[in-house]
């Protein structure tokens, strides 16, 4: 088993309204929400974190692009979620907007399918996840409520995804 080479990647995550509005099962947004989405895009864009995992130079196997948002986003969703469900709902959807921009900026394919296929890791994948602080758990995630692991580059959607079975969008079922 060779390691995965993990370098950083620069994402340019920009909000899209449209995608924000179907994940949320909004027609309208309230002037006071979207001033307070701003806010929120704003201050989680720092606790955006995005890798490549790349195989050595010769080396067989599929390179992947990993993104998540730290834990102080998702305290920050659960406490408003606290305060107000109604508003915690719209803003852990922001968090799912940010990452799927941000992996979209990377893999501009994702947009077509709003979706970004999980492979299933293998030892080098698990081991960079370490080197990062993250746990895979066997439900098919990360320990970050707010991540994307894809392969890179894009290949496929529901053909090449670990939650082919389990997954509501999964055409192939």
């Amino acid at each position: 088993m060779s390691a995965l080479k993990v370098t950083e990647a620069t994402a340019t995550p920009e909000f899209n309204i449209f995608y924000f509005a179907e994940l949320n099962d909004s027609t309208r947004i309230e002037q006071s929400l979207m001033e307070s989405l701003e806010k929120c895009w704003n201050e989680w864009l720092p606790y955006l974190k995005a890798y490549k995992l790349e195989q050595p130079e010769g080396a067989k196997g599929s390179d992947f692009l990993l993104l998540f948002l730290d834990k102080e986003v998702e305290d920050a969703v659960e406490e408003i979620w606290q305060e107000t469900p109604t508003e915690g709902l719209a803003h852990h959807n922001l968090a799912i907007t940010l990452i799927m921009s941000a992996a979209q900026s990377l893999l501009p394919e994702l947009e077509e399918g709003k979706c970004a296929p999980l492979p299933k890791p293998g030892e080098a994948a698990l081991e960079a996840f370490k080197s990062l602080g993250l746990e895979w758990n066997q439900e098919g995630t990360v320990n970050r409520q707010y991540a994307v692991f894809t392969p890179h580059p894009y290949s496929g959607g529901c053909e090449v995804c670990y939650l082919e079975e389990t997954c509501p969008k999964s055409k192939l079922r």
